[in-house]
């Protein structure tokens, strides 16, 4: 049976370049980005050769852990089963570690696996000249990288078999997100006041090594300064990790074997889901559909799951040397930024779906207001209590007018101007049921422009609430925070009415014209 998986998995990607030099062109230009991309990550790691000891651990299990979570993350946002679903063999009646053996080996044959195998080179070039043993670091690669490939095979594995009820879908991404908004501020906070002492970029290497996204990784840095007793830690945490993985997997199996592939009858089919909480009005049916599209479409949460993941973006500053204390008050800021951008090409996305508000004669204050709500939903709270956590790891709560003002103006004046744009300058994307991933070519500058106006167009109108916080955080006034505060709710709450007036009225008059894009795009 594992020989024979072996084969079809070999026989399947030999299919996807037999029919036609289009497949193999996608194939091939994909092999090239994945080697190109994973070339570039890996040069980046080896360059740290020579380095100090602390900057090596820092920068490879830091940036390392980030890869491992994203093999565990990503899986989540496919829409068509994986290769490895086992329910696919739940009527074969064949034995489940044969199965679960088989299906394992097939998924390492693809891109995933060789992007692992390109950057793990890197990453042992990175322990060169550390005094870490070049076994030690080659052990600690194949650790890591078993990790992660068993992650995604799981976490693929539980999106296909486990999480087939819609409602629970959406309990895991709201979970998620509010997870990911609490952690990052604790994280900030625990490195600013360890400052004292210690290196910040060591505190962040420790608290990863001990959990199973960088155990492994940190195997070498660990053994380079003699620290045997952390040397175990990190090996039983990884080792215990790629176990405990393994038993998922087997039980994943076992499950699919057991449930048998049904139609999914009954999966809140009694419920309105979004629509018993609005109200019957066009403006609210508009808003339960986006609700409803943000919770359930593969592309809208894919987006949502990259807002958690920004605010470790700042990471790479605060190792090079930025001061972590003022870096608390970034990710609220660009989070917001990226919550107002999301719905700029809306339209697009309905794709054929649009004709519903087409042939309904839905008038364009209540299209362009229904479908601001999910962004709202997420926004508002991101707004209020990402300030608050930003602004106490930050730890002086006088900031807290000027990351609101900054926040609600990056936000309000987003929406505001995406309202115009999915409007005026819509551009082709993701179809539905495709890869997220698979963004399509667009023709002209449209996309460029739509994009540019929309971020340009925030900052612009965060610049006087920026203004005010500069006086009051580096000025010493004290008076210009609730001035930045007072500013950047006004700003934003006036851009985001023009934009919705202005929105309105272009979709009113362009219905039949973005009906037609949408349709042949």
């Amino acid at each position: 049976m594992v020989a024979e998986l072996l084969r079809l998995r070999l026989q399947t990607i030999a299919n996807t370049v037999r029919f036609g030099p289009r497949a193999l062109l996608v194939s091939v230009v994909s092999i090239l980005v994945v080697l190109l991309s994973s070339s570039a990550l890996s040069a980046l790691a080896g360059g740290l050769r020579g380095s100090p000891v602390d900057d090596v651990r820092a920068l490879v299990v830091g940036a390392g852990s980030l890869v491992v979570l994203g093999y565990f993350v990503v899986p989540f946002a496919r829409v068509r089963p994986p290769w490895a679903d086992p329910r696919r063999l739940a009527l074969v009646g064949a034995p489940e570690s044969s199965v679960a053996t088989g299906l394992a080996l097939g998924a390492l044959v693809g891109l995933p696996v060789l992007a692992l195998l390109v950057l793990s080179t890197g990453y042992v070039r990175a322990w060169d000249e550390t005094g870490a043993p070049a076994i030690a670091a080659v052990a600690a690669a194949l650790l890591a990288g078993v990790t992660a490939f068993l992650l995604s095979l799981v976490a693929s594995t539980l999106n296909t078999v486990v999480l087939t009820s819609r409602r629970a879908r959406q309990f895991l991404l709201v979970g998620g997100v509010l997870v990911a908004v609490l952690v990052v501020p604790l994280i900030v906070d625990l490195v600013r006041a360890t400052w004292t002492g210690s290196s910040p970029t060591g505190v962040v290497a420790d608290a990863l090594a001990w959990t199973p996204f960088g155990a492994a990784l940190a195997i070498p840095g660990h053994l380079s300064v003699g620290d045997t007793g952390r040397v175990v830690g990190d090996v039983v945490i990884a080792v215990a990790s790629v176990a405990g993985l393994w038993w998922a997997w087997r039980a994943l199996v076992a499950r699919a074997f057991r449930d048998r592939p049904a139609p999914a009858v009954g999966d809140d089919t009694s419920a309105l889901g979004w629509f018993e909480f609005v109200r019957a009005t066009p403006a609210g049916a508009v808003a339960a559909r986006s609700l409803t599209y943000w919770m359930r479409d593969a592309r809208y949460r894919m987006s949502l799951v990259v807002i958690p993941i920004l605010p470790l973006l700042v990471v790479p500053l605060g190792i090079a040397g930025v001061s972590w204390h003022w870096l608390a008050l970034v990710p609220v800021p660009l989070m917001c930024l990226i919550v107002g951008f999301l719905p700029h090409n809306d339209v697009a996305y309905d794709s054929t779906a649009l004709w519903l508000h087409v042939a309904a004669d839905t008038k364009g204050s209540a299209d362009r207001l229904g479908r601001l709500a999910p962004a709202l939903v997420i926004g508002v709270p991101l707004v209020v209590l990402g300030s608050t956590l930003a602004v106490w790891a930050f730890g002086d709560w006088r900031a807290l007018w000027s990351e609101i003002g900054i926040g609600s103006a990056l936000l309000l004046s987003g929406l505001g101007l995406s309202s115009i744009m999915s409007a005026a300058m819509p551009y082709a994307t993701v179809r539905p049921h495709d890869d997220p991933f698979q963004q399509p070519q667009s023709l002209g500058s449209s996309s460029v422009m739509a994009q540019t106006v929309m971020i340009g167009g925030a900052l612009v109108a965060a610049v006087p609430a920026s203004y005010f916080a500069g006086r009051d955080l580096f000025g010493g006034d004290v008076s210009a925070g609730p001035w930045s505060l007072v500013t950047g709710v006004a700003v934003g709450a006036i851009v985001l009415v023009v934009g919705v007036v202005v929105g309105s009225r272009i979709f009113t008059r362009r219905a039949p014209e973005l009906l037609a894009f949408a349709l042949r795009s």
